[in-house]
């Protein structure tokens, strides 16, 4: 008689890995059904207060989460204040350094806040790519956005800017995607919000990422 021998799930060491990432992370951002504001728009700021102390500390505040989160993970492009606990539109978003090619100078990593952000216009042309949201770990979601946005926002010195890049480099379509990724937050919408439920996929392969590729759909 033969023996029954149960078949185990793969990527089980890395899972414990990713779900331990998640418990600390978990102690500084909030997650899915744990603050209400998650899903409410959050509150304009008075353009007038934007170089107060009050702000600078929370700019401060912002930026130390999310350079504490990828010092845990590794990874990570965006934190909207909301997810912190502070339901206001502003976001710290991190563009890694970079030198497009021997001409160009050279650019160092950078940690800039985008506040008030208001969109413009959208590319019709649609991409889909995995997205994870620092609320909803460990869940990918293969997400459709308009491959570039372009929007007006305040940086933290009160000074209006305007994003109207769109570089179609995988990092450019990725800082696309990361705004439009954090306005949403603002808006109250989570990336999982866009998808259905069949899609949505548990981080586990640790590979992963490393055959993701940007879908025109």
């Amino acid at each position: 008689m033969k023996k029954f021998k149960p078949v185990l799930p793969v990527f089980r060491k890395n899972k414990i890995k990713v779900f331990n990432m998640a418990l600390k992370t978990g102690q500084f951002i909030f997650q899915i059904g744990e603050l209400d504001s998650l899903r409410k728009r959050s509150l304009d700021i008075p353009i007038t207060k934007i170089t107060s102390k009050e702000y600078r500390q929370k700019f401060e505040y912002i930026k130390n989460c999310l350079k504490k989160y990828r010092k845990i993970t590794g990874v990570g492009r965006g934190i909207t204040a909301v997810q912190i606990g502070i339901p206001e539109r502003f976001s710290v978003v991190y563009q890694p350094a970079i030198k497009a090619d021997k001409s160009s100078s050279y650019t160092p990593e950078q940690y800039f806040i985008i506040i008030n952000p208001k969109i413009k216009k959208f590319s019709r042309k649609k991409l889909i790519y995995p997205e994870m949201c620092m609320s909803a770990n460990p869940i990918i979601a293969p997400t459709i956005r308009p491959a570039w946005i372009e929007f007006s926002y305040y940086n933290d010195l009160g000074n209006l800017k305007y994003w109207t890049t769109k570089d179609e480099s995988d990092l450019g379509r990725i800082l696309n995607r990361v705004f439009q990724h954090e306005i949403d937050h603002m808006n109250g919408i989570i990336n999982i919000d866009k998808v259905k439920s069949s899609d949505l996929i548990l981080e586990s392969d640790p590979k992963y990422y490393t055959t993701a590729k940007f879908k025109e759909v």
